[in-house]
């Protein structure tokens, strides 16, 4: 059995679709971070790089490592403009659900979204932050894109075996590959009805 949860963010203690104007949103956020190159030459970058306006941010900062060896253009952007959700148009996970886990296992969070934001989001739906020991945010550092870093980072800090360790998210190649590649427990979950049966199938 696991002593150790790590939740990915966006997608999985919330869901809901991209807001109404997400693609304005992510042009602002591109242009910024490749505010450097001609109108032609982002072109070219998003093409070569197989991204659009619509792409998510996983992807576009992946697409800004491969190219530039940062994602730190749009990591600055979003840190400042990523709260034009609609909230109203979201779902977020129980504060009391979360309260729950806390007392069996150690949470963590590991996400794609800076930690500011999520602090916000946490905010607004009265959920309480402290209950995450920690909450990591996945900077797309050129050496190492994806979340294994703090996957591991946690194992050692906690002292557990991979196999003591469930890592949630809805995404998987982003959330649970990683995971997978160290031994770890993975759930992959697109909904919070999901969620919450898994952990109430584990309690019967």
């Amino acid at each position: 059995m696991f002593k150790v949860i790590i939740f990915d963010f966006d997608g999985t203690l919330h869901n809901g679709e991209k807001w109404e104007n997400w693609t304005e949103y992510m042009q602002q956020t591109i242009d910024y971070a490749t505010a450097q190159l001609t109108e032609q030459e982002r072109k070219d970058f998003m093409e070569r790089q197989n991204i659009t306006y619509n792409s998510n941010t996983a992807d576009v900062a992946n697409a800004l490592v491969n190219e530039f060896g940062t994602a730190q253009g749009m990591i600055d952007f979003q840190s400042k403009n990523i709260y034009r959700l609609d909230y109203q148009n979201m779902k977020f996970v129980d504060p009391e659900f979360i309260k729950k886990l806390s007392k069996k296992y150690t949470l963590y969070i590991v996400s794609n979204s800076p930690v500011a934001s999520i602090e916000r989001h946490f905010r607004h739906w009265n959920i309480d932050a402290t209950l995450f020991k920690k909450i990591y945010f996945n900077q797309f550092l050129a050496q190492d894109t994806t979340k294994g870093v703090f996957y591991k980072e946690i194992l050692a800090n906690e002292k557990v075996m991979p196999q003591e360790v469930l890592v949630i998210g809805d995404n998987f190649r982003d959330d649970l590959v990683p995971a997978q590649k160290l031994n770890m427990q993975t759930l992959e979950t697109h909904n919070l009805s999901n969620l919450y049966s898994f952990f109430d199938n584990l309690e019967h």
